[in-house]
């Protein structure tokens, strides 16, 4: 599957439709809400439906959602035990997404036709076969791998798919700033490192809806250790089983082991590579290694941006 980006082309104006979008921006203080979503207590129409209720009502979520009969008093006192024993739920410092997020910004350009053909064919070709977990891998800095992972993970939730998009680079980490998050919020570091029990706690849910963020976390000192680890298998296998499709964002192969190692976990990989800046070379070096690794390669994307 080789998918090349499209040419750059003048941003087009958004239409009315698209600045309607659901951004990150609405509503950040309502952690409650996305516990009830992240349980499946609440559907997004519903949701929608809860937060008209509640500021014709002047309730809060909660209140809004008991009145209309959508959740029970046993599904909000679960979503608090939730809530309460989220690190990443608690986190309310959420900033709307870059404008790297063509998929929203600029849901009728060219970019964004291309994401969704590149949606179609992971959907198609990988979700369908019930393959749940993906590593974006570029074989040098500066390929867009960042880029396309966020770009996808948003272009795959739109569908209805549940995604979750972990930022597995915690060398160079850039999906926080991609999705308006707090950078030293703790991530896949805290919980590799041991400062929190289960993966799922530091998980940002609906970020966007459905889709969900793993951040990189604060620095850590020895990130190949890290992901080398047994807690590091143990815990994709654990969001590989609550998720359609789990995205990694990877470091640049050609400075360290991180994305190998990653896409061993991960179980599938695909290569992301720039035109007029990648080497044919580098990028043929990368699928010797990843096959070397046993990571198989589901496909390449040439990116332009």
């Amino acid at each position: 599957m080789n998918d090349p980006a499209a040419t750059p082309a003048p941003k087009p104006a958004l239409s009315e439709a698209s600045s309607r979008i659901d951004d990150g921006r609405d509503i950040y203080d309502a952690p409650i809400r996305d516990a009830l979503l992240r349980l499946g207590y609440l559907s997004d129409e519903q949701t929608a439906r809860v937060v008209a209720h509640q500021r014709d009502r002047g309730l809060d979520f909660d209140q809004a959602a008991l009145e209309l009969g959508y959740i029970t008093t046993e599904d909000l006192d679960r979503a608090r035990d939730q809530l309460i024993n989220s690190l990443a739920l608690q986190d309310t410092r959420r900033r709307a997404v870059s404008q790297e997020l063509v998929v929203v910004h600029e849901p009728v350009g060219p970019i964004s036709e291309a994401i969704r053909l590149l949606r179609t064919q992971i959907i198609s070709q990988h979700v369908r076969a019930g393959r749940r977990g993906l590593a974006l891998v570029a074989p040098s800095d500066g390929a867009g791998c960042t880029y396309v992972a966020a770009n996808l993970a948003a272009a795959l939730a739109q569908v209805g798919t549940k995604i979750l998009l972990v930022d597995a680079n915690m060398r160079s980490p850039r999906v926080d700033q991609v999705f308006g998050l707090d950078a030293a919020a703790p991530g896949l570091s805290s919980f590799l490192s041991l400062q929190v029990a289960r993966p799922e706690r530091v998980v940002h849910a609906n970020v966007l809806p459905n889709l969900s963020v793993m951040t990189a976390g604060p620095p850590a000192s020895r990130p190949q250790e890290l992901l080398s680890s047994h807690r590091f298998r143990d815990g994709v296998n654990t969001l590989l089983r609550e998720y359609d499709l789990v995205l990694f964002d990877t470091p640049a192969a050609n400075t360290n082991a991180d994305a190998l190692t990653v896409g061993a976990a991960a179980g599938y990989t695909m290569v992301v590579a720039r035109r007029n800046f990648s080497y044919f070379s580098d990028v043929t070096t990368l699928v010797t290694q990843l096959q070397a690794a046993r990571c198989p390669v589901i496909g390449s994307v040439l990116n332009e941006f």
